[in-house]
C-alpha cells in the first residue's frame, strides 16, 4: 500500500478509547504488572500539547503523574518530533525526572529503526515505521496541530 495524501483529525475520546485498549493488551504480556499499577490514564489535548495524565501505585497512596509533551514535523516531514516539555510525579518535578525518564527511554529505543533520542526530544521516522506495517509514505507530515480537543495531522 502506498500512501501519498492524508488529512486525520483524531479526537481525544478518540485517543483516551486507544489507550485503554492499548494498556489493557498489554497488560496482559510480560511487563503487565507494572502497568496494572497504573489508573486512570487520560490524554488531554490543549494550546499544542499532549497532556497525559493518570496516578500510578508507588507504596500505600496513588501518585499522581502528568506529563506534558509537544508533537512537531521534523526533517521536513519524513520524522516527528516527540518532545518532553515537563513531567511530574507527585511533588517532584523538573529536570531530573524527565532526564531519567528520557534516559530510560533511549536505551529502550537504542538500536530500534526509526527511533532515536536527544535530550528530551524522541523522534520517529514515520516511513521507517510505516515500512515495517508494509506502508510506503509517498509524502510527507506537513502540519501537525494540537487544539481545543483534536490533533489534526496533514501528511501531503
Amino acid at each position: 500500500m502506498t500512501l501519498s495524501k492524508l488529512a486525520l483529525t483524531v479526537t481525544e475520546d478518540d485517543i483516551n478509547r486507544g489507550l485503554e485498549a492499548a494498556l489493557e493488551k498489554v497488560s496482559e504480556g510480560p511487563q503487565g504488572e507494572g502497568l496494572k499499577k497504573i489508573k486512570n490514564p487520560r490524554v488531554e489535548l490543549k494550546k499544542g500539547l499532549v497532556v497525559f495524565k493518570c496516578r500510578a501505585s508507588m507504596g500505600i497512596m496513588p501518585v499522581p503523574v502528568e506529563a506534558q509533551v509537544r508533537l512537531e514535523p521534523a526533517q521536513g516531514g519524513a520524522a516527528l518530533n516527540v518532545t518532553l516539555e515537563k513531567l511530574s510525579m507527585a511533588m517532584m518535578a523538573g529536570n531530573m525526572i524527565a532526564g531519567q525518564v528520557m534516559a530510560q527511554l533511549a536505551t529502550a529505543v537504542a538500536g530500534k529503526p526509526g527511533l532515536s533520542v536527544s535530550g528530551t526530544t524522541l523522534t520517529v521516522e514515520v516511513n521507517a515505521l510505516a515500512q515495517m506495517r508494509g506502508i510506503k509514505l509517498g509524502g510527507a507530515l506537513r502540519t501537525l496541530e494540537v487544539n481545543n480537543r483534536e490533533l489534526v495531522l496533514d501528511f501531503e
